[in-house]
C-alpha cells in the first residue's frame, strides 16, 4: 500500500469531526524503519512534543517512551506485523510532560517500513484517571457496610 493512501484511511475517520477551534484531532502520522528507528514525520510531532522533527528523525521511537522493560515490549509489538490491534502508550515531551496516544500500523515488506499513526488521546486517558480517583476517595457510606 502507497504511503498516501495509507495516510488517507487513517486520517478520513477525523473528517468533519472538528475540535473547537476548527483544528483536527491531534495525530502523528509518521513512517518507521523495522528497527523502529523514525524515517519520516508529519509537523504534528514537532507541534505536540516539542521536539524538533529533525531531532526525532533516525532515532528509535522508544526513547521517547518512559524507561523501562514495558516501553521496549510495547514498541517492540507495535513493530510486530502479526498483531493488528491498536496499542495504548504514551510518550516524552521536551517539557517533561507525558502524553497518551492510540497507535495504529500498516507493514509495508516492499519498502521494509511501518506506517505508524498516534492519535492522542491524553484527554479521554486524563478524564477517565480523574473519574476513578474521584470513586476511590469518596467517602464510604456507613450503611453500605450492613
Amino acid at each position: 500500500m502507497n504511503g498516501t493512501r495509507f495516510l488517507s484511511r487513517l486520517t478520513s475517520p477525523m473528517r468533519g469531526k472538528r475540535r473547537l477551534a476548527s483544528d483536527p484531532a491531534p495525530v502523528l502520522l509518521g513512517l518507521a524503519s523495522f528497527d523502529g528507528k523514525l524515517k519520516f514525520l508529519n509537523p504534528a510531532w514537532e507541534k505536540i512534543l516539542g521536539y524538533p522533527a529533525q531531532e526525532l528523525l533516525d532515532r528509535p521511537l522508544r526513547e521517547l517512551m518512559q524507561r523501562g522493560q514495558a516501553a521496549v515490549a510495547l514498541v517492540e509489538r507495535l513493530l510486530t506485523e502479526d498483531d493488528f490491534e491498536p496499542l495504548e502508550f504514551g510518550l516524552r515531551c521536551q517539557d517533561g510532560t507525558f502524553r497518551w496516544f492510540l497507535w495504529h500500523r500498516r507493514f509495508d515488506s516492499e519498502h521494509q517500513a511501518i506506517f505508524i499513526a498516534g492519535y492522542d488521546i491524553t484527554g479521554q486517558k486524563t478524564r477517565k484517571i480523574t473519574s476513578l480517583l474521584r470513586f476511590f476517595e469518596r467517602p464510604k457510606r456507613a450503611d453500605a457496610a450492613v
